[in-house]
């Protein structure tokens, strides 16, 4: 899988039946092997890496991705590109 370029929906929870979703432009790429290893050891199993804007991200703890909705348990920067890395695990259950 290399880098695909999509739009998701950022989502921050108002309550517990109501969400706040960002529409936002992102491109997915693979976690890598070390991510992958690092995440399992605290118990997360990666789905993928979502790269947006840094002014688009605003603490958001969710995304949507073709239908499905997942869990950013990790972000990194913004870096000196100005994007940020948001990195997501599928969602189980309710939270």
């Amino acid at each position: 899988m290399g880098t695909i370029e999509v739009q998701v929906k950022l989502i921050i929870k108002k309550n517990q039946d109501e969400n706040i979703e960002t529409p936002v432009y992102a491109s997915i790429k693979p976690v890598g092997r070390d991510e992958f290893l690092a995440a399992g050891q605290k118990g997360s199993k990666p789905s993928f890496m979502a790269e947006v804007w840094g002014f688009e991200y605003a603490d958001q703890t969710g995304l949507i991705y073709n239908g499905k909705e997942y869990v950013i348990y990790r972000t990194y920067g913004p870096k000196s590109n100005g994007k940020m890395e948001l990195y997501a695990e599928e969602r189980v259950g309710k939270r």
